[in-house]
C-alpha cells in the first residue's frame, strides 16, 4: 500500500470534514485578533496561554494555516531556550500539519504568496532545529525548501511583509557563513547578502502584521554585531517598552550595555530581570541573567560575586550543549582566584573540545583549561586576568599596574612573561608612546613561549603598526613580513587577514 497517498486522503477526508463542520466560513477578524493575542502573550512570556490561544485559532479555522504554525512556534522557541527534546518533537510533530495545510491550500492556487509564507517559513525554522539538534543534512534539506520558497512568496508579493522577515533572515545568516562553507551554500542553490538581509528585515519590523516582533528582535541583535549598536538598541528598546516583563529582552539588553562598558545599568537590568523571574515564576530562560551578571562582575575583578552568580548559573542548567565555552572558562577563573579550585575544575572540565579556525576565542579558551586542569593558576596569571579585564574598560593606569605586577611575578615563566608584556605593549600603542611601544615588542618577538605561541607574531603585527604611526613604512613592512612567516598558533588567520590588509595599504602609498 503506498502510505503517502493514503495519508493524502486521509487530510482530505479531515479538511472535508472540518469544513462541513461549520456552513460558514470562519470570523477571519476574529481569527486575525486572537493571533495577535496569543503573540502578545508568548512575547511577554506567558507561554502556556499563547499555546492555548493558538489552539483557539486553530480550531476556530482549521483549514488556515496560522494557528498551526504559531502553535509549533512556541515549541520551537522553547526548544532553543532549553534544548528540551519533548519540545523539538512537539514542534517538528506540529510543523506536519502546517505543511499538510500550506501543500493543500498550493495544490489548489499555486499562486497563493501568503501560504508559501507559511510553509517557507516553517521548513526555514525546521532548518534551524535541525542544525541546533546537529541533524546537519535534515537542517540543510529544509533549509533549501524554506530558502525557496520564501524567496517566492517575496517575488509574488513583495508587499507582504511577513515573508520579507523570513527571506532577510536567510539571507543574512547565509552572507555570515564562513568562506570556506559558502560553496556547499552555492551547491544547494543558497545565495547570501548582508544589507539586502537587513533591508528585509527592517521592512518586516516597520510593516509586518505578525512577524514584526520577531523581527525587530533578529534586526537588533544583527546590526549590534555589525557595530550598528545606537539603531540596535533603539529597536530593543521599543520591545523593552512594548513588553517591559519580558526577561529575555531586559537580560539582552543587560548583556548589550556589558559590551558598551555601562556596568552599572547592565547589572540593575539584570538584577530588575531576576526579581521580575522570581515574582513571576517564568520557567524559560531565568538562568541567563545569573550568567550575564556573572560575567559582568567578572570584567570588574569582583571574582566573589561572580563566582557566586556563576554557581547558582550552575545550579540551574542541566545540559552542558547549551552553554558556551567561554562561560565555563570565565566561572573556572573567576572560583579560582577567589579560592576555590575545586568548582573551578568542575567548570573546567565541562567544557567542550574545540579546535576550529572559525571559533578562535573558544579554541583558545579550551587550550588553555587544559593547562589549568593539571596545573593551578599562577599569581602571575591571576594578575595578568585582572589587568586584561582593566584593560577591557579601557582603565589603562590600572591595567598598567597590574600587567607590571604580573610581569615581575612571570619570573621564568615565558608564557606568562609574554603575555603581560604585550599587555604593556597594547596599553603604550593606545596611549601613542610610540618609543615605549617599540622597545616592548622588541621584547616580546625575542621571547620562545611554550604554550602562548600567539604572542609573538601578534607582537610583530602591533610593532608593524608603531612603525606606520611613526611614517617608517620601511620598518613597517618588515614587521608585517615577519608577522605572516608563523604558523599554527591561536588567531592566525585573523592575524594574517590584518597583516596582508597593512601591506596592501603600504603598496598604495609608495
Amino acid at each position: 500500500m503506498n502510505f503517502a497517498y493514503l495519508k493524502t486522503i486521509i487530510f482530505a477526508i479531515w479538511i472535508f470534514c472540518s469544513s462541513t463542520a461549520k456552513s460558514d466560513s470562519p470570523d477571519w477578524n476574529r481569527v486575525h485578533e486572537l493571533t495577535v493575542h496569543g503573540l502578545n502573550r508568548l512575547y511577554a512570556l506567558e507561554v502556556d496561554e499563547a499555546l492555548s490561544v493558538f489552539d483557539s485559532v486553530s480550531r476556530l479555522a482549521p483549514r488556515d494555516p496560522r494557528g498551526h504554525f504559531f502553535q509549533s512556534m512556541v515549541y520551537f522557541y522553547i526548544y532553543g531556550l532549553e534544548r528540551d527534546e519533548p519540545a523539538l518533537d512537539a514542534f517538528l510533530e506540529k510543523s506536519e500539519r502546517v505543511i499538510e495545510i500550506c501543500e493543500y491550500l498550493l495544490d489548489r492556487n499555486g499562486k497563493d504568496a501568503l501560504t508559501k509564507f507559511y510553509l517557507g517559513g516553517i521548513y526555514g525554522y525546521r532548518g534551524l532545529a535541525h542544525h541546533t539538534n546537529g541533524s546537519l543534512l535534515k537542517a540543510a534539506r529544509d533549509g533549501r525548501k524554506g530558502y525557496l520558497l520564501l524567496e517566492e512568496a517575496v517575488s509574488d508579493n513583495p508587499s507582504l511583509y511577513d515573508a520579507q522577515m523570513g527571506f532577510g533572515l536567510f539571507q543574512y545568516l547565509i552572507a555570515k557563513v564562513p568562506r570556506s562553507m559558502r560553496w556547499i551554500l552555492s551547491v544547494l542553490g543558497f545565495s547570501g547578502n548582508l544589507e539586502g538581509g537587513l533591508n528585509g528585515l527592517r521592512l518586516a519590523a516597520e510593516k509586518g502584521t505578525y512577524t514584526r516582533t520577531e523581527a525587530k528582535l533578529f534586526l537588533a541583535q544583527f546590526l549590534f554585531s555589525e557595530g550598528r549598536r545606537d539603531t540596535a538598541l533603539m529597536y530593543l528598546n521599543q520591545l523593552r517598552t512594548e513588553y517591559p516583563e519580558n526577561t529575555l529582552f531586559m537580560v539582552l539588553y543587560a548583556f548589550w550595555q556589558h559590551r558598551l562598558n555601562n556596568y552599572e545599568e547592565a547589572m540593575a537590568a539584570a538584577k530588575t530581570a531576576i526579581e521580575l523571574n522570581n515574582r513571576k515564576k517564568i520557567r524559560y530562560g531565568d538562568e541567563l541573567a545569573y550568567s550575564t551578571l556573572g560575567s559582568i562582575y567578572f570584567t570588574l575583578n569582583d571574582f566573589a560575586n561572580s563566582s557566586s552568580y556563576y554557581r547558582r548559573y550552575k545550579e540551574m542548567t542541566h545540559k552542558d550543549e547549551r552553554v558556551p565555552n567561554w562561560t565555563y572558562y570565565r566561572a573556572g577563573l573567576a572560583c579560582e582566584i577567589s579560592g576555590d579550585r575545586s568548582t573551578a575544575l568542575e567548570f573546567y572540565r565541562r567544557m567542550r573540545d574545540v579546535n576550529d579556525r572559525d571559533r578562535v576565542w573558544e579554541t583558545q579558551m579550551y587550550r588553555r583549561v587544559q593547562q589549568l586542569i593539571q596545573l593551578p593558576m599562577t599569581d602571575a596569571e591571576m594578575l595578568i586576568i585582572q589587568a586584561e579585564n582593566a584593560f577591557a574598560r579601557k582603565q589603562y593606569d590600572e591595567a598598567l599596574r597590574l600587567y607590571t605586577l604580573g610581569l615581575e611575578k612571570a619570573a621564568a615563566n615565558s608564557d606568562d612573561e609574554g603575555r603581560a608584556l604585550y599587555g604593556l605593549l597594547q596599553i603604550s600603542y593606545e596611549e601613542s608612546r610610540l618609543d615605549s611601544a617599540v622597545a616592548i615588542a622588541k621584547r616580546v618577538v625575542a621571547l620562545n613561549p611554550r604554550n602562548e605561541t600567539w604572542v609573538v607574531p601578534h607582537a610583530w603585527y602591533k610593532l608593524g603598526q608603531v612603525y606606520v604611526r611613526q611614517r617608517n613604512a620601511g620598518q613597517a613592512r618588515m614587521a608585517f613580513e615577519r608577522a605572516l612567516k608563523f604558523k599554527d598558533y591561536d588567531f592566525e588567520m585573523r592575524l594574517e587577514s590584518n597583516a596582508r590588509e597593512e601591506l596592501k595599504k603600504l603598496d598604495q602609498i609608495r
